[in-house]
């Protein structure tokens, strides 16, 4: 990955921020804090800061403490750019050349700033915010389920949100980009389900209070009918059916149950909905 590719990197991919930002912090010590990557130091602890913020709660005064070590970290530079600028004369000079000495300065500065990065990471790992998705064994396996098809139905969706005349555009756009950012969530490569279904649920609530106050809306009912379907096919092609899985999930006696759970377990579906997302896929 690239510096610039870093920065335009989704903030909610911690993993990858946080790999690449720790990385980065070993390149710039092993480089001998070279021009180059001081340059970079900027706006990779910014993009690094900002992706924790953005993903969990992040007290104001830990980002304050680290913003400090990092200036720290940037004045031991400066002090260090400046001895070099000094002219060859006073260089030669023991008392004045002090240029080893503000180095170690300019180490300690790094490593303190490395030990505070260490403890955020830590802290943002054990605070369960990393991928916090509901597991029962191999039975419900959300990351199998139709992204593709999900997809399809949010966007239509959201076409619908657009075309309605009962509400203005900017309630609109907030719509839209709330059902964009649940988009975003679900093309990750490990997807927050927690995340995802609360941003499908969210938009559902406010369409149906919309809808409800204006009377005649029917698009709005659409776009909620529209969203419950993708849930419906994320439960629909999560659920893993088999004998061995079941009998770790239910006091499943004997093959005849199979057949019998088959026919109810997958019966989530609202009875409004006029199509049938649930009989395929089921093998033992």
């Amino acid at each position: 990955m690239t510096f610039n590719e870093y920065l335009y990197t989704d903030s909610q991919e911690i993993e990858v921020i946080f790999n690449y930002y720790l990385g980065y912090l070993s390149e710039l010590s092993n480089a001998n804090f070279s021009a180059e990557k001081q340059l970079q130091l900027k706006g990779a602890s910014d993009k690094f800061l900002n992706s924790i913020e953005k993903f969990s709660y992040f007290e104001t005064s830990k980002r304050e403490d680290y913003q400090e070590l990092l200036n720290k970290l940037f004045e031991e530079l400066n002090d260090y750019k400046q001895l070099d600028r000094k002219p060859f004369v006073l260089k030669i000079i023991p008392f004045v050349n002090s240029k080893k000495k503000q180095m170690f300065k300019v180490q300690d500065a790094f490593y303190e700033l490395y030990s505070a990065t260490m403890s955020l990471v830590n802290d943002s790992i054990q605070k369960e915010y990393l991928y916090d998705s509901l597991e029962l064994g191999d039975f419900y396996i959300p990351s199998k389920s139709n992204k593709s098809e999900i997809t399809e139905l949010i966007n239509e969706a959201m076409e619908l949100i657009n075309e309605d005349s009962s509400i203005t555009d900017m309630s609109k756009k907030a719509l839209v980009n709330h059902l964009e950012k649940a988009i975003r969530d679900l093309n990750f490569e490990r997807t927050n389900w927690t995340r995802f279904f609360g941003k499908l649920k969210e938009v559902s609530v406010l369409l149906a209070a919309l809808a409800s106050l204006a009377g005649n809306a029917n698009t709005l009912y659409d776009a909620i009918t529209k969203l419950e379907k993708a849930a419906i096919v994320v439960r629909k092609t999560s659920i893993n059916i088999s004998y061995n899985i079941l009998n770790e999930v239910f006091h499943v006696q004997n093959m005849q149950n199979i057949g019998l759970l088959k026919n109810t377990i997958l019966k989530v579906e609202d009875k409004t909905l006029p199509i049938d997302l649930l009989g395929e896929g089921i093998t033992e």
